[in-house]
């Protein structure tokens, strides 16, 4: 119901501006001895003047005891809501769609795990239809930028009279909107808000494991709010906590088998050479992950010097999306990348190969979320998944186990 306007220091100038015309609900201290009521920490420092102040959120603006947070109500306007897919869900899709129904019709929290290419995104249109049209506030939180723009753009496009709006950094517009799309830094901007809450990725960088980022996630729901989670691996913390409920999809839409990587061995960065050799040979587009953007720019000057037409982003890439439009428009035969393309991008038909495999950044989920960038769509099933290695690692080892046995668990739901 409540939501934070801006950072500490906007909120303060504003409310200068506005006061003794703005309504606000409620004034709280940013900053007490036990917590940071912004973030919601207890990461608190104390400077030599006897000042508190909040260390966890410190980079979102200075906050400390002598601010205070104004909390504003945010109308939205009411809507009768509707859903254009044309087309319909699989058998599978609808099960996965209605145990997500059914977990926020009951009030439960729950894990929707479905292997890459089952089609995720999808499966969440009902339960959101469902929240929006009991005139509640829904919001999709995305860890990846990359994914959150084309999930943002499937919302619009199947939810036409739904007002949604996407927050990231560079992007804080949430005035109006029914349906809000957002990274999980921008929650911080809000106080049980939320009614619904979708986590996608939950295992995801840099969602994984960051006590932070799921304390703004919890802190943006309100009491009686229903967080469901989605991943395409599976996400152990969730997995032993008993009060989340927890649906399982091995299968991918067209019901095809995950591509199982196979792991060439590369005994020094010389094999580079073979390893071009062999994607110059093929007629498929190939995306290449590498461990480290110094190893990416190295074999991006290499590959351009064999006349291949290729291009390199990473996190610290200016124009990523102009990257991937050119790769889906086959301008380029290679797109080298980091682990910033290992999830919720879908590619027609294309190869998939991990240099360096054994590399300490690809682990287990990463890997299985590579090779799941292969053979998403029906009608391009033939891609090939290569591990890149000196050696075999217990994380390549544990991620091609667990590809092959979705691919017996999809064998048996078929039967």
């Amino acid at each position: 119901m409540y939501a934070f306007v801006g950072s500490i220091r906007t909120v303060i100038t504003l409310i200068e501006k506005l006061y003794g015309k703005d309504k606000y609900l409620e004034k709280i201290p940013a900053v007490t001895k036990e917590q940071c009521n912004r973030c919601q920490g207890n990461n608190i420092y104390e400077d030599i003047y006897g000042q508190l102040h909040c260390l966890d959120c410190y980079e979102y603006g200075e906050v400390n005891d002598q601010m205070s947070i104004y909390r504003y109500e945010r109308t939205i306007p009411l809507n009768k809501h509707l859903l254009e897919m044309g087309y319909s869900l699989t058998a599978i899709q609808e099960k996965g769609s209605k145990f997500l129904v059914d977990c926020y019709e009951n009030s439960q929290s729950g894990f929707l795990q479905a292997v890459c290419g089952a089609g995720k995104t999808e499966m969440t249109f009902a339960v959101i239809l469902t929240a929006l049209n009991n005139g509640q506030r829904v919001c999709f939180v995305i860890p990846r930028v990359a994914v959150l723009k084309e999930v943002f753009a499937r919302l619009k496009k199947h939810f036409p009279r739904t007002e949604i709006k996407m927050l990231l950094e560079g992007n804080k517009d949430y005035n109006n909107a029914n349906l809000i799309v957002s990274t999980p830094q921008q929650l911080i901007y809000f106080y049980s808000e939320f009614d619904l809450v979708i986590v996608d990725e939950v295992d995801a960088f840099p969602l994984a494991g960051n006590k932070f980022l799921k304390r703004l996630i919890i802190k943006s729901l309100k009491p009686y709010g229903v967080i469901l989670y989605m991943s395409a691996t599976i996400d152990l913390r969730i997995v032993n906590d008993p009060a989340i409920r927890q649906h399982l999809i091995p299968s991918r839409f067209h019901r095809r088998p995950l591509v199982v990587p196979e792991i060439i061995r590369m005994k020094s960065r010389k094999d580079m050479t073979k390893l071009i050799e062999m994607v110059d040979s093929g007629d498929r587009q190939v995306l290449i992950f590498i461990p480290t953007i110094q190893i990416g720019e190295e074999l991006l000057t290499i590959i351009k010097k064999s006349g291949i037409k290729t291009d390199f982003i990473s996190s610290k890439s200016k124009y990523k999306d102009n990257s991937i439009r050119a790769f889906r428009n086959q301008e380029y035969r290679i797109l080298l990348c980091t682990t910033i393309l290992e999830r919720g991008v879908t590619f027609q038909d294309i190869d998939c190969v991990v240099l360096m495999a054994d590399h300490p950044v690809f682990t287990k989920d990463t890997l299985i979320q590579i090779a799941g960038r292969v053979g998403r769509l029906p009608q391009f099933i033939d891609g090939s998944v290569r591990f890149y290695s000196k050696g075999i690692t217990k994380e390549m080892a544990m991620a091609i186990k667990e590809i092959i046995w979705m691919n017996r668990k999809n064998e048996m739901s078929a039967v």
